[in-house]
């Protein structure tokens, strides 16, 4: 019986912590950010643009909150990264700024466009002069980030710029 006991107040103890891990990973801040192409017509509000913006192509970035607590994202951190270049969103050549709702509240998202011909500039990726099989394969590996209030980086990887198509690819 005395063993009993003991048997169950180990397995208590074990359930106790076992319920603290997982209710600790559950309440995780968690940014997910994904990356599309988009023409620039297609985002809304392009009051006060020149008209040749509705025409040029645009990376439209979305940053959606997965997690349970809300996040107050600072979407002018936003960085880009190429093997050893960097584009940051600091110059006023972006879309979606103005209705931009920094708060996002569990499973919110909230979406801004770039002008795609400035981040490959700053990336320097340029069309080759003649594509080969090396070069019509080439991916290019892009790190995109960006931070909330309290300076806490959210990352994504998953993502490549495929050059001979103009598409970004997982």
């Amino acid at each position: 019986m005395d063993t009993l006991v003991k048997i169950a107040g180990l397995l208590g103890f074990i359930i106790s912590v076992a319920t603290f891990v997982l209710t600790r990973i559950e309440r995780k801040k968690r940014i997910e950010i994904e990356i599309f192409d988009e023409i620039g017509g297609a985002f809304p509000n392009l009051d006060g643009w020149p008209k040749e913006v509705g025409s040029e192509n645009l990376m439209k970035v979305r940053f959606t909150n997965l997690g349970s607590q809300t996040v107050i994202i600072k979407p002018k951190t936003l960085k880009i990264e190429c093997k050893e270049k960097a584009y940051f969103l600091v110059n006023d050549d972006y879309i979606g700024m103005d209705d931009f709702d920094e708060v996002l509240t569990p499973m919110s998202s909230r979406t801004i466009g770039v002008f795609q011909s400035e981040i490959l500039n700053e990336l320097d990726i340029s069309s080759p002069k003649k594509y080969d099989e090396e070069s019509f394969n080439k991916l290019y590996p892009l790190k995109i980030s960006v931070k909330d209030h309290r300076g806490k980086t959210y990352t994504n990887k998953r993502y490549s710029y495929h050059e001979a198509v103009c598409e970004y690819v997982t």
